[in-house]
């Protein structure tokens, strides 16, 4: 049972470690044009591993691995091998696929739990136009992830009115097919709201919609499955197939919310959708850099954390609403690819 609480008594159970800044993709909502890749300065797998470790006794439970694009990290299935060995109840990796056909069987031998996988559709030139890649090496790292033995992962799709709203469902039916529970996201504003001005902003109650409409009668589930996050379950009715929507901006999730996050550079973050100020009362340093707090020892770094977490805020800076050239407004300046998706 975890120890670690925050400011409104919110126990803290998960950290999602991000490997590195780089991505292979370049989704127009993630990566703002201006974003300019940093020399490589990742934490060491030694640091990493030293990181959870250390937080453990704090009753850290699941570890999710996340980017950038985290198979680009070299040796990561050693990687995940030395974070399995640690008796996790989870630990989970977030992918774009791309480099599934060559890593999924490694993932699995090493001990990797589940994949979060991320499509937001099935038209290849929508695929090129959103992402800059390629579809099939998509579908064919989803494939090799399915006979490696990964079937009780994630389909995460970003929802996106006027320009994948209409393949909803033969998502979710994808991803059923492939053993995926979907899971519908919202536009985050991040890069205060400065990436990807020309798509429009679809609410999780027009997702709802627009999956009854082809689906049928949608109602509320129990979480399904391993991990815990901020989906809301929805079963359709009278079958076993679910889907969850993560609706940070219309229907935030922040009252349950249970982890925090830590970049590829080792810099802690409480909440995704806050620019994190250091916490009041510390006299010399940064509080949120972990890496220096790791050369300290574990003591240092629970400390820092404990620190961190017990001024965490009650909720995010997501708001609707647009700016003068159709930016998505109200949420942080930082990207998605520097503190991970």
């Amino acid at each position: 049972m975890s120890v670690l609480v925050d400011a409104q008594a919110r126990p803290v159970e998960y950290v999602r470690l991000s490997l590195t800044e780089r991505c292979n993709l370049a989704c127009t909502y993630c990566v703002p044009s201006h974003h300019e890749e940093l020399p490589s300065d990742w934490m060491s797998d030694d640091e990493i591993v030293a990181l959870v470790e250390a937080l453990q006794p704090l009753g850290l439970r699941r570890v999710r691995l996340t980017g950038g694009e985290p198979t680009l990290r070299p040796r990561l299935p050693e990687l995940v091998r030395r974070l399995a060995g640690l008796d996790l109840v989870d630990l989970s990796l977030t992918t774009n696929a791309t480099r599934l056909s060559a890593l999924a069987v490694a993932l699995r031998e090493a001990g990797l739990h589940r994949l979060n996988i991320s499509l937001d559709t099935l038209d290849p030139a929508r695929f090129r136009a959103l992402s800059g890649g390629d579809l099939d090496t998509v579908l064919a790292g989803i494939d090799a992830a399915t006979a490696a033995g990964f079937t009780s992962g994630k389909l995460n799709v970003v929802a996106l009115d006027g320009v994948n709203d209409e393949e909803l469902v033969g998502l979710a039916r994808y991803a059923w097919a492939h053993g995926l529970q979907p899971r519908f996201i919202e536009l985050m504003p991040m890069s205060d709201g400065v990436v990807a001005p020309t798509q429009r902003f679809l609410p999780a109650a027009a997702i709802r919609a627009r999956l009854e409409a082809g689906l049928g009668a949608l109602e509320p589930c129990d979480r399904v499955g391993p991990g815990v996050g901020p989906a809301r379950h929805l079963r359709v009715t009278g079958t076993a197939n679910t889907v969850g929507i993560i609706a940070a901006v219309t229907e935030p999730f922040c009252t349950t919310c249970n982890r925090i996050r830590v970049s590829a550079r080792g810099r802690l973050h409480a909440c995704l959708g806050i620019d994190d100020p250091p916490p009041s009362g510390h006299r010399s340093g940064d509080p949120l850099d972990l890496r220096a707090a790791i050369r300290r020892g574990p003591d240092a770094v629970r400390a820092a954390v404990v620190r961190a977490v017990s001024e965490k805020g009650e909720g995010h800076s997501f708001v609707l609403g647009t700016t003068s050239t159709g930016a998505l407004a109200g949420g942080p300046r930082r990207h998605m690819i520097v503190i991970g998706g």
